[in-house]
C-alpha cells in the first residue's frame, strides 16, 4: 500500500499523550495516528449506515459529529 505524507497540528497535551502511547506500545506516531483515523472513520461510517437503516434522516452531519464526540 502506498502512503502519502500529511501535516497536522496537535495541542501539546495531545502530542504528549500520543508520544506516551507510542513509547508504551513500541509503535511510532504515524502508525498510531493512522489507526486512530481508521477507527474514527469506521465509527462514522457505521453510524451513517445505522441511521440509514433506521430510515431516520433527522440527524444532520453536525448532530452526528456531536454524537461521535467531535
Amino acid at each position: 500500500m502506498s502512503t502519502k505524507n500529511i501535516s497536522a497540528t496537535l495541542a501539546p497535551t495531545l502530542l504528549k499523550r500520543l508520544d506516551d502511547v507510542a513509547r508504551a506500545t513500541e509503535r511510532n506516531r504515524s502508525w498510531l495516528i493512522s489507526k486512530a483515523i481508521e477507527s474514527y472513520l469506521e465509527e462514522l461510517e457505521d453510524a451513517k449506515v445505522a441511521m440509514e437503516r433506521l430510515g431516520d434522516d433527522r440527524l444532520s452531519p453536525r448532530d452526528l459529529r456531536k454524537i461521535l464526540g467531535d
